[in-house]
């Protein structure tokens, strides 16, 4: 990298270019019609935009949105969340995004953010940065007819208009992150991308995005593709976000999106690991799941990234983190009692030794540390250290982002 081209940290005033080499390196539509919806988040306040030039064309990417991540106790803490990379085929091997990532990493740091969240295209890229599996999902491919167990009543269920949408849907989101952990917040721009633009060229084939809530508590988007087999109709219900904060609701749509006339089919996918379909369908095999795409994490602060959570349990842990490419390694304590956390270096031999991906895997309880142990993945020390982590770390619900960012 010294004698090439090096990443620079760019105001977002042409967007456009921008926007143009993200498509182009993800191999996605160039068109303006394309591109145009998504400027006001890249023109936003919170959006950090990286690129590397050469001879005046950007030939590698990255961003990271300025977001918060809701933790177990319903507290939140500063995240960045990285989105947006890519290199030119012609400029693969050299080192860029190595640089990029370093320069925006130093970046979130700099502004006070314990970690840095994504989503993979390419999961195998990441870990070699200390990014590990922080809540892992699954997808579904459910089968009509999916008879559930215990209907509950449907006419709950509700058409809405977009902008009604804008206005409400983010205070019902707000109400899961509290009873969520794991959850990223979406600014003003992200929200009306996702419900006011939808251009062609997002549809894949398939209709309109569909709009359908229970007032105040919960909603659903998905667009319909329309088939045939044989004659008979075989479309497809394509889910691309199911919210809900309680339990009537979140039945009431799932029974609305698995039974739209025409269809024989209905896929939904980053879902939470603990999803409640399965369990409401008469035969849990008519869902259809599989593992789907995880969030990931990079811890950059691990005593502010432990310390600013809840905890399940009182009781010590003295764990060490590996970190081969920043400045996390050492030996900490974690010591929660009652109400109080506190997380601090110390000179202690350790109970247990994890690299820093694995550190992230544990943080917000979404991958159990005893199986990371069986994996390998961890050291134990002390016999029973791995099973004390999972017991302080333990949440009543999943770790869970249902969008991509």
């Amino acid at each position: 990298m010294s004698a090439g081209p090096r990443p620079v940290r760019i105001d977002v005033e042409d967007a456009l270019e921008y926007a143009r080499a993200v498509v182009t390196h993800f191999h996605e539509d160039e068109t303006d019609e394309q591109l145009q919806p998504w400027l006001p988040e890249l023109r936003a306040d919170d959006y950090r935009a990286w690129v590397v030039r050469d001879r005046g064309d950007i030939v590698a990417n990255y961003g990271a949105y300025g977001m918060d991540v809701s933790l177990p106790g319903a507290g939140t803490v500063p995240v960045a969340g990285v989105t947006a990379v890519g290199v030119s085929q012609f400029h693969r091997r050299r080192g860029l995004l190595t640089a990029m990532m370093t320069a925006a990493l130093d970046e979130a740091v700099e502004a006070g953010e314990a970690a840095a969240l994504l989503f993979a295209s390419e999961s195998a890229i990441y870990g070699r940065y200390g990014f590990g599996v922080v809540a892992p999902s699954v997808s579904h491919r459910i089968s009509r007819p999916a008879p559930f167990r215990d209907p509950v009543d449907v006419r709950l269920v509700e058409p809405i208009a977009p902008g009604a949408a804008l206005e409400t849907w983010p205070g019902v989101y707000e109400d899961l992150r509290r009873q969520r952990a794991g959850a990223v917040s979406r600014n003003h721009a992200i929200w009306r991308r996702m419900l006011l633009e939808d251009p062609p060229a997002w549809r894949d084939g398939a209709s309109a995005r569909r709009l359908a809530q229970v007032p105040g508590r919960g909603y659903a988007m998905y667009r319909i593709k329309e088939g045939s087999d044989r004659g008979l109709p075989a479309g497809e219900v394509r889910v691309s976000e199911l919210v809900a904060t309680d339990p009537v609701a979140e039945a009431a749509l799932w029974q609305h999106v698995c039974d739209i006339d025409l269809t024989t089919s209905i896929r939904a996918g980053l879902r939470p690991p603990d999803d409640v379909l399965p369990e409401l369908l008469g035969d849990r095999l008519r869902a259809g799941s599989r593992v789907g795409p995880p969030l990931y994490a990079r811890l950059l602060d691990v005593a502010t990234a432990f310390r600013a959570r809840s905890y399940a349990a009182s009781g010590t842990l003295t764990f060490e983190v590996v970190d081969g490419t920043r400045d996390q390694s050492g030996t900490y304590r974690l010591e929660v009692e009652a109400d109080a956390v506190e997380v601090h270096p110390t000179a202690a031999e350790p109970e247990v030794t994890m690299p820093v991906d694995v550190a992230a895997s544990v943080w917000l309880g979404g991958v159990r540390a005893t199986q990371l142990l069986a994996a390998r993945r961890l050291t134990e020390h002390a016999p029973g250290a791995a099973a004390r982590i999972d017991r302080l770390v333990a949440v009543d619900r999943a770790p869970w982002t249902p969008f991509e960012f």
